[in-house]
């Protein structure tokens, strides 16, 4: 009995398709895994809401011109800063970290797929300069499918911000 091996042509569609969607799949299960592993996710949300109301409120005060709420305020800018300085180094880690795999990922399936179309838009997709589709490269396919699955996934695994 002869093995015979199946080999599978990545760089034509609907293969090439399902190939970057599930590089964007794995890419961002693992975003959200490192995010939950690597950061304190609890103190990022809360810290997060905090530096947003406060920062509604200072510009409230400002339009408003309440002086007496704007010096307020201005007190305790300076600890507000040092809460929004730590949550984007808490953010650059986890970022950091998974940006040269990603590369290195990118690079080895960009390969994979070649430069042609990997996917066909229903619909153009109209941008302020530039029109994306009905014919998507890997670059675009990729974008789109990684935006389209981020916010599920970082919710599934609970390191969503919001």
């Amino acid at each position: 009995m002869m093995l015979s091996y199946v080999l599978v042509d990545f760089s034509t569609i609907p293969n090439s398709t399902l190939l970057v969607v599930l590089m964007a799949l794995g890419v961002n299960i693992l975003y959200a895994v490192g995010r939950r592993l690597l950061t304190n996710v609890k103190w990022s949300k809360r810290a997060q809401v905090e530096v947003k109301e406060f920062n509604k409120e200072l510009r409230e005060a400002l339009i408003a011109k309440n002086k007496s709420k704007e010096e307020k305020l201005r007190k305790k800018k300076k600890q507000m800063d040092a809460m929004q300085a730590k949550l984007m180094m808490e953010n650059l880690r986890v970022s950091a970290l998974f940006f040269i795999p990603l590369i290195g990922l990118w690079y080895l399936v960009s390969g994979i797929v070649g430069n042609g179309i990997v996917a066909l838009s229903p619909i153009p997709i109209d941008l302020v300069f530039i029109r994306i589709g009905p014919e998507l490269t890997f670059f675009w396919w990729y974008m789109i499918s990684s935006l389209a699955l981020s916010g599920s996934i970082t919710k599934a695994f609970g390191a969503s911000m919001s």
